[in-house]
């Protein structure tokens, strides 16, 4: 009785890698045409046949999602994985969840393990540090679905799902002045950031349309903690003409700045007003209840999971939408 042949049969005789075959054999797209083919004919003329029950196992529809974060300790982010671990469970999915710690090589490295792990979709936000942007395109290339949320590579053509964090900050600057301040100050991140771009042009629109000229610029390029907000707010402190508002891009930013100014007696609002783009829980707990603009987080997290889905049942992964919520200023007692 003739033996069956088999990959590693048909690897050795055509000095190809046994995982190259059995791709070519899948039909996957990652092997070159004319590999491809090489193959499938040997195959055929040798009577192999594929071990459909084998193949179907392999082939199954992965239930995990990854979820990319720049750091899960922060209000928006662990909020935002919380919602979407919901989302996934009622239809499901299982999430894993990564750190990149706003570090760029970490971010590389965690997409390796992503494509390692052939997920059925990635939902990610890139950190501070994040300029280069091929090691998502990788994931595209690989026809992985990819839905970048909050912080997006505005380079890769995939759904993005963002904050209109242009009129978020157009709308608190302007507050600030119905409030009668015109030294308004802004302490960001890094300026290649989507986020912190958009609002900056954001706050300098509204300065712009009301005809006022001082412009103040912090930026943070560390991981937004208290302590980078308590050090900007000292740097900021000791110049000559000092603000009299400060919009702060985080929660943590903007408690630091708080702290600062409760440990030198400088008066929220009275000697300065501000206003954080994030509602932090902690945020009505501040001294003075700190003026935020809200993050529809829900949304945000709902869209991107729908998004996702849409595009992991699609046979068409290059479709590409974006979309953007609104930020909602609710007033509190620091402006």
């Amino acid at each position: 009785m003739e033996k069956k042949i088999t990959i590693k049969d048909i690897a050795r005789e055509l000095n190809i890698h046994h995982t190259t075959v059995s791709r070519a054999l899948r039909g996957d797209f990652r092997i070159k045409e004319e590999t491809k083919s090489k193959i499938v004919a040997y195959a055929k003329e040798k009577g192999y046949r594929v071990n459909q029950g084998a193949l179907n196992f392999r082939n199954k529809q992965s239930n995990e999602i990854a979820l990319l974060v720049p750091n899960i300790s922060h209000y928006t982010f662990s909020n935002f994985i919380s919602r979407v671990s919901d989302l996934a469970q009622e239809n499901g999915f299982v999430v894993s969840v990564f750190q990149s710690k706003e570090n760029y090589e970490n971010e590389k490295e965690i997409l390796k393990i992503i494509m390692q792990n052939r997920v059925a979709g990635v939902i990610a936000s890139i950190s501070n540090s994040t300029i280069d942007t091929s090691h998502f395109r990788q994931l595209i290339d690989f026809g992985v679905p990819l839905v970048f949320f909050d912080r997006v590579c505005q380079d890769i053509d995939t759904s993005k799902v963002m904050i209109d964090n242009f009129k978020a900050a157009f709308e608190a600057v302007q507050f600030f002045i119905s409030k009668g301040y015109c030294r308004i100050g802004h302490i960001t991140g890094p300026s290649h950031i989507n986020v912190f771009s958009d609002r900056h042009k954001g706050y300098l629109s509204a300065l712009e349309k009301s005809g006022l000229d001082y412009k103040l610029r912090y930026e943070v390029s560390k991981e937004f903690e208290i302590a980078d907000g308590f050090n900007a707010m000292k740097k900021i402190w000791s110049y000559a003409e000092k603000p009299d508002a400060l919009l702060c891009d985080s929660f943590t930013l903007s408690a630091g700045v708080n702290s600062f100014c409760n440990q030198n007696g400088i008066i929220i609002p009275g000697d300065v007003a501000i206003i954080a783009v994030a509602n932090d829980p902690f945020s009505g707990l501040l001294n003075p209840p700190q003026t935020v603009m809200e993050q529809p987080i829900g949304e945000l997290a709902t869209t991107s999971f729908d998004l996702l889905m849409n595009a992991i049942s699609s046979k068409n992964k290059s479709i590409a939408e974006v979309i953007y919520h609104k930020a909602r200023l609710i007033k509190r007692e620091s402006v």
